[in-house]
């Protein structure tokens, strides 16, 4: 039998084994997870898929953990795509096209602080799919450095500071912007934005479902969202979180109408855009650019994004619907570079 203190000297012995190894020896550093949490690695992996394992399982303090290589993230506690339809807290306003405090809790600010001013200037929207990483258009960061980008999540009012959750601000650390991103016609206008630090989940942060197949477009309604002007109003941006329910239009129907515009009748849409609105005085607009397009779900309460804000012809027109990111046909870019980072795809599935 060992005595009380043979057992204490063991255990330590044990940490200090374990921390010696993860610390000191390069080739041996892993970190103890349960095992469902490794991520797949081609180098040394079973039949089975499983990361190959550096040493024995008794190295971790906890017997059911292994030590792996490049652990995944743990799954997240909170589903993506669920509005609170009520807002957080009591009921703000009454006007149907502002969004209630907390309601659509995946929107975020996109900042750009240049180097030569300390003030800065909300240049766009986006949504979070993932802690640390925000999905946005490329045409919003395509021309800027990560170290001149900010994030804001959970904001509602961006000219008060009295709200039922404080706003998170974070710093981008990468840009990713769509590798074959046009500047002049706005193809593949997709960029994501890696953060330094993820945001810490509230009531008002959340993350928005990323579509898992082609979308069936059939003049179903839809909301955009953002802090860009009314398609009624002239000049300044608006200060609060805004939405706008607008129908789904098909590719020709779409296409048909931006030919009837100064863009002429030998227009091509390109197949990255898809196509929303056309009803009067419902519409994007300046500013909202990046911002996403949501589509109720079968489940109560519960949306996913199927398009990015990117252009327009004016705001707000009779019978010209506004252009967006045709989202599902970049769910597997997006996909890849999560995984190549690291970063948990469940977050944004559905």
């Amino acid at each position: 039998m060992f005595s009380l203190k043979q057992f204490l000297f063991a255990t330590l012995l044990k940490f200090a084994v374990a921390s010696y190894f993860d610390e000191n020896t390069s080739e041996i550093q892993c970190k103890c997870v349960p095992p469902h949490l490794c991520a797949d690695n081609d180098e040394g992996t079973n039949g089975q898929g499983l990361l190959d394992i550096r040493f024995e399982d008794d190295s971790c303090p906890n017997h059911f953990d292994v030590c792996c290589d490049t652990p995944l993230e743990a799954p997240p506690s909170k589903k993506c795509g669920f509005a609170n339809s009520q807002g957080i807290g009591p009921r703000i306003t009454s006007d149907s096209e502002t969004v209630q405090f907390g309601e659509l809790p995946w929107t975020v600010l996109v900042f750009v602080s240049p180097e030569s001013s300390e003030k800065a200037a909300l240049i766009c929207g986006g949504s979070l799919i993932h802690p640390q990483v925000v999905l946005t258009a490329g045409h919003c960061v395509s021309a800027s450095s990560p170290d001149t980008v900010k994030v804001r999540a959970g904001e509602w009012n961006i000219k008060k500071t009295d709200e039922p959750f404080p706003h998170q601000d974070q710093v981008v650390k990468e840009i990713l912007v769509h590798p074959q991103y046009k500047t002049g016609t706005l193809w593949n206008d997709i960029a994501l934005l890696v953060l330094n630090q993820a945001f810490v989940v509230k009531a008002n942060i959340g993350f928005i479902c990323l579509p898992a197949g082609k979308l069936k477009v059939d003049e179903k309604r839809c909301v955009a969202s953002g802090w860009g002007r009314k398609a009624t109003a002239r000049g300044r941006l608006s200060a609060v979180l805004r939405k706008v329910t607008v129908p789904l239009v098909g590719r020709n129907k779409c296409q048909k109408a931006l030919r009837g515009t100064k863009l002429g009748k030998a227009f091509r849409l390109h197949r990255s855009f898809m196509c929303a609105g056309g009803e009067k005085n419902r519409d994007a607009c300046k500013g909202d650019g990046g911002s996403p397009l949501i589509c109720p779900l079968e489940e109560e309460g519960r949306f996913v994004q199927v398009g990015i804000v990117s252009w327009g012809i004016g705001c707000g027109a009779n019978k010209t619907p506004g252009v967006y990111v045709n989202l599902p046909m970049y769910t597997d870019w997006v996909d890849r570079h999560m995984k190549e980072r690291n970063f948990s795809t469940s977050y944004y599935k559905l």
